[in-house]
């Protein structure tokens, strides 16, 4: 059990936090939790949230001084603020608050090396939301079915996470879905998958892939196209584009070491039943080509963030350049 969760159940709360990973429905989960068990709904005067990366280290230690007002302790909510990437005097000042202060770091990435990720690891709560195991995520479905009084079988969870994908955030999409579609109906059937889960993004994603390694240009940027008609952010599709090509070319190294499905699934992260849908597009690819897809999407993203290309250019651009890679 994480620590954060034994935290949580045991009531026995850390004063500083750290949650980040790749897992972000986990992450949003937690941060929730905290903030339910620190402070109130709509108590602004007792919880500060701070949000992105101008925020200054002395507008934290300023509000963090503070003491609480009718209330046992003050939270202050501090997301993406890039503070565990680079260097700044953060500790410093968590190592004068009061004891009433408590403190939640919400990230997408850090650095471990950080001086404030180990500090917060030393005198407070890390918490690595990373993407969950298959046992695990059919534990997950089958346990939120179950709080709904849903049944389902091990297969029918199976189908659903090959659709829809390992994402937890999409899942629980799905799964609101299937429990209205059901309605009084007590068992979840595939046939209930196929009518109401899109799985759209995933198999797009797939679709797309094909397309780029048989060269079909026009395919892939209508593939895309219809991703951002359905309100998927660029970034988001790049992101989920280049997961999935780091994975083909994990799938395309470790097959060549002898990996068995079982060994290949554990190690990079996947469902052991999606290893031979991945594996037959992987042998599309040449190890180069998927290399290169991984340099262009990083130098891509890079002219994004400063401002040189919209993020919907430099995403048709990244594919454009694949093409003409592959």
């Amino acid at each position: 059990m994480l620590k954060l969760a034994e935290e949580l159940k045991t009531n026995k709360i850390s004063r500083y936090h750290l949650i980040y990973g790749d897992e972000r429905y986990m992450v949003r989960y937690y941060k929730h939790s905290l903030m339910e068990k620190l402070s109130s709904p709509g108590d602004e005067m007792n919880c500060t949230i701070f949000q992105g990366n101008s925020v200054r280290e002395s507008e934290i230690a300023d509000v963090g001084q503070i003491l609480p007002f009718m209330v046992s302790q003050r939270l202050i909510v501090v997301q993406d603020s890039g503070f565990f990437k680079s260097a700044n005097d953060m500790a410093d000042y968590l190592e004068d608050f009061p004891e009433t202060t408590y403190v939640v770091f919400v990230e997408r990435e850090v650095d471990k090396r950080n001086r404030l990720y180990k500090w917060i690891g030393k005198n407070g709560c890390v918490t690595e939301c990373q993407t969950q195991s298959e046992a695990m995520l059919k534990q997950w479905i089958a346990g939120y079915l179950k709080k709904a009084g849903k049944s389902v079988s091990v297969r029918t969870v199976e189908y659903l996470i090959e659709r829809t994908g390992t994402d937890m955030e999409s899942l629980n999409n799905e799964l609101d879905k299937l429990i209205g579609f059901t309605g009084e109906r007590p068992v979840v059937e595939v046939s209930d998958i196929d009518a109401v889960c899109s799985g759209a993004v995933i198999s797009k994603i797939f679709d797309m892939i094909d397309a780029v390694a048989l060269g079909e240009k026009n395919r892939a940027l209508r593939l895309y196209d219809d991703l951002l008609a359905n309100k998927e952010q660029p970034m988001s599709v790049l992101y989920l584009f280049s997961r999935h090509i780091n994975i083909l070319l994990q799938i395309k190294e470790l097959s060549a070491v002898g990996l068995n499905k079982n060994e290949l699934a554990k190690r990079i992260g996947i469902p052991p039943f999606t290893v031979p849908k991945y594996g037959k597009q992987a042998g599309l690819f040449k190890r180069r080509q998927l290399i290169q897809m991984l340099e262009d999407r990083a130098n891509y993203e890079e002219s994004f963030k400063k401002g040189r290309l919209s993020d919907q250019l430099a995403v048709e651009m990244f594919l454009i350049q694949a093409l003409t890679n592959s």
